[in-house]
């Protein structure tokens, strides 16, 4: 019976070390007039590099509060979709708002969206985030 036991700690303990936790797909909001001028050798550095040493990402379900808060009044709006390696050590948390502590490459973004507007001129999200 003790042998039974050290061999299912054994097969236990193996397994949850090569168990990764999955990769995670963030969000990026950006007009294309940031892209085309913030982005230097396909490495796009916004001003919060400058000023805060990173740069916003968010969930998916999040993004439509910001998109139609603090982005509201831009022109054109495009969202762009990026997973990133569980262990991407330029990826971090601070509660529900992870932060990307380098510029981004964007051979990254898996995919670019553009915003539309409804009829009361806020933003909708593109049918290919859905």
């Amino acid at each position: 019976m003790k042998f039974f036991l050290s061999l299912v700690v054994l097969i236990v303990s193996v397994s949850t070390a090569t168990v990764s936790v999955a990769d995670i797909t963030l969000y990026h909001i950006v007009s294309q007039e940031e892209l085309d001028t913030l982005t230097q050798d396909n490495i796009y550095s916004p001003l919060s590099i400058e000023l805060e040493g990173y740069i916003h990402f968010s969930k998916l379900d999040l993004i439509m509060g910001y998109a139609n808060g603090p982005y509201l009044d831009r022109k054109t709006l495009f969202l762009l979709q990026v997973t990133f390696a569980d262990d991407d050590e330029y990826l971090r948390w601070i509660g529900d708002n992870p932060d990307y502590y380098r510029g981004l490459d964007l051979s990254m973004v898996e995919r670019k969206g553009e915003f539309t507007r409804d009829k009361n001129s806020l933003w909708v999200l593109s049918d290919i985030f859905q």
